[in-house]
């Protein structure tokens, strides 16, 4: 669709046109960014969404607009909680690092407003491109893998995976994310140039399962099962398919039996999930263990919530309170530095339970704001996302938030095009 460069001048309604442009061009960037690890292209992508907005003529429309939006404002929120538990930390230095990274809550909410309209085909564009990118990551960690076959596969004996573009956790969620938005496009019979681009679609999105098992990332897997099994529920319960979802559900068990006999990866990784799982009932020593690190952190964190249960001990002071647990509890710990890896008991232990009440509340919301969970993408990104907050600090890290705000605030634009409010 050509440029109306008498819009560029007049202001076509909503908006001119180039906020929404420039607006789409920040999306992909931070797209292309998060998927090629560039740190620089997202934090670039995000000051220009944010200037998008602000050097705006409509300005004042926008934040009447933000100040009404109640999924909106929720995730911003969680900036907010976060900066009031610096009211009583001690440690103000990491206090604002810790807000620095999070800044992208309290702006990215209200900058997305500056792109007019989300329409379908500019929102299923978005989706395309990032399935897009996603398999070609994927294609390029399965050549390196065989490049070097042995000595990767010979790293998930210790816990280990194979190089991925991002930490491994993110990117197995990232495929599982792709695989759902695959199906999801090719069942809408969505293409950019031919029809034919829906085998593509349906391809990729089989190739990515199998990559998943390849991979044998633990929160990748479960992520994909939980999207199989609402999938079958859909298939069953609402589609009234019953024969055709038992079908598929033998099928799939099958594969996933196979793949758990046949590929080595995987088989390795179960072997050290056994292994750490003995060690853990049976009091061995687990500090040289990779799952060490995770297990001690989340004990460092409900320390913390033991201690201080209302409030927390503040955004500020979570890692001075973490390392204090280290050095009684777990000295193997000590000096490395570890925050909670789990997104619900960093906020408990930072903010308290009231801080997680309103986290739980603002990260939920979204899903019901417009009646979004009849949108089955909308349903699939928070079955992905949501439940990973149990195994990663998702959100403390450039990469996570990202990946979190960049599909949440695509899809309530395009929920707020699809049903203006």
């Amino acid at each position: 669709m050509p440029i109306d460069f008498k819009a560029l001048k007049q202001g076509p309604f909503p908006q001119p046109v180039h906020h929404q442009w420039l607006g789409m061009a920040c999306l992909i960037a931070m797209m292309v960014g998060m998927m090629t690890s560039a740190e620089a292209l997202i934090s670039i992508a995000f000051i220009a969404l944010v200037c998008n907005a602000v050097l705006n003529r409509q300005l004042p429309q926008l934040w009447k607009q933000f100040i009404r939006h109640p999924a909106l404002l929720g995730i911003t929120g969680i900036f907010l909680v976060y900066a009031l538990s610096g009211l009583y930390s001690e440690n103000t230095a990491y206090l604002f690092r810790r807000l620095r990274t999070s800044l992208p809550l309290l702006l990215l909410p209200f900058a997305i407003l500056s792109i007019p309209r989300l329409e379908r085909r500019s929102y299923y564009s978005l989706l395309y491109l990032f399935f897009l990118l996603t398999l070609a990551a994927c294609l390029a960690v399965v050549y390196n893998y065989l490049t070097d076959y042995a000595a990767i596969t010979a790293l998930y004996k210790k816990g280990q995976v194979m190089p991925t573009p991002m930490r491994h956790i993110r990117f197995s969620l990232t495929v599982a994310l792709a695989v759902a938005g695959g199906f999801y496009l090719s069942a809408r019979r969505f293409w950019w140039w031919h029809p034919a681009e829906r085998y593509l679609l349906t391809g990729g999105s089989l190739f990515m399962i199998a990559f998943l098992h390849l991979l044998a990332v633990r929160s990748g897997l479960l992520a994909l099962y939980l999207l199989a099994v609402f999938a079958l529920v859909r298939l069953i319960v609402i589609q009234r398919q019953f024969w055709l979802g038992a079908s598929v559900l033998v099928t799939a068990a099958g594969l996933a039996y196979a793949a758990f006999q046949y590929v080595p990866t995987l088989q390795n990784k179960v072997n050290y999930t056994r292994y750490t799982i003995h060690l853990l009932i049976h009091g061995g020593e687990i500090k040289e263990l990779s799952d060490s690190q995770r297990l001690g952190s989340i004990n460092a964190g409900l320390s913390m919530a033991r201690a201080h249960p209302w409030i927390g001990v503040g955004l500020g002071d979570i890692r001075e309170a973490a390392e204090t647990y280290y050095e009684k509890n777990a000295p193997g710990l000590a000096g490395r530095q570890l925050l909670p890896h789990n997104q619900y008991i960093f906020v408990l232990g930072a903010t308290g339970v009231l801080g997680l009440v309103y986290f739980l509340l603002a990260t939920f919301y979204p899903l019901l704001y417009g009646h979004g969970y009849r949108d089955i993408f909308w349903t699939a990104f928070h079955i992905v996302v949501l439940p990973s907050f149990m195994v990663e600090h998702t959100l403390e890290t450039q990469f996570g938030l990202t990946l979190y705000l960049l599909f949440a605030l695509m899809g309530i634009r395009y929920i707020d095009t699809q049903s203006p409010r």
